[in-house]
């Protein structure tokens, strides 16, 4: 089984990074992929599977995310999704096969 972490957009994500660092380090600039190297090292360092996959929401379309998910991703039946916000407490569930009927898998 798969985790998505449904994030917020990907320009929210970096603007929280450069906010964050910007609290830390006062005056040092950031790299413009600051929120994909920071991705990179937690998830070596932290060992996350291969099965967690971090999805800034616009890189999906505008539908249903479980579709959004299925279509793109190859979300499947039993996949758990966490969808993430910058403005409330996370929400998870797990994907069923009415979520992704017909839907081509990506995975």
């Amino acid at each position: 089984m798969v985790t998505f972490y449904l994030l917020p957009p990907r320009k929210c994500l970096e603007q929280a990074v450069s906010d964050l660092f910007a609290k830390l380090l006062p005056g040092l600039p950031l790299p413009a992929d600051a929120w994909d190297a920071m991705a990179g090292q937690l998830a070596a360092l932290g060992g996350w599977a291969d099965s967690v996959f971090l999805v800034p929401r616009d890189e999906l379309p505008d539908s249903e995310p479980n579709a959004a998910l299925a279509e793109c991703y190859g979300a499947e039946p039993g996949d758990r999704v966490v969808d993430v916000s910058l403005s409330r407490a996370a929400r998870s569930w797990v994907v069923t096969q009415a979520d992704v009927s017909g839907a081509a898998t990506a995975r």
